[in-house]
């Protein structure tokens, strides 16, 4: 897979969590609107808004240096796994009503996590020492 669509991959996934995060924290009132996400609880809201803070951390740590921090590529899958599963199922338990904003992200959700997994399970290029390829200096 060309580094160039994974770093395009992670770049997605963190502008999303960073969005979510956002709104989350400072924005509660658009959740509703933009994505359909229920607000009734406020506290519970921005704990998980600083989740996905945390969350986008960890794409930013991906694009700064992939090499390095691979292995965080499983649990940026394991994110875009569950954005995908969890609103399946508070839809299918009556939770959260199925619409075009919450069904419409699960397809991209899924290929994302699909992108991660395949680049993860990847052996990472190695250097004559052992270490990441770009990261061998003579």
């Amino acid at each position: 897979m060309p580094e160039t669509l994974l770093r395009v991959a992670i770049a997605i996934g963190g502008l999303v969590d960073i969005t979510v995060a956002v709104l989350a924290l400072f924005f509660q009132p658009l959740l509703g609107p933009l994505f359909d996400i229920p607000t009734k609880d406020p506290a519970l809201t921005t704990i998980a808004g600083g989740e996905y803070l945390v969350v986008t951390a960890l794409y930013l740590l991906l694009l700064r240096d992939l090499p390095r921090y691979r292995g965080l590529l499983w649990l940026v899958a394991l994110d875009q796994f569950l954005a995908a599963l969890l609103p399946g199922i508070e839809i299918a338990r009556g939770h959260v009503v199925a619409t075009w904003k919450t069904l419409g992200p699960i397809p991209l959700n899924l290929a994302l996590a699909v992108v991660y997994i395949i680049a993860a399970a990847r052996p990472a290029d190695r250097g004559p020492r052992g270490l990441p390829a770009r990261r061998y200096v003579r």
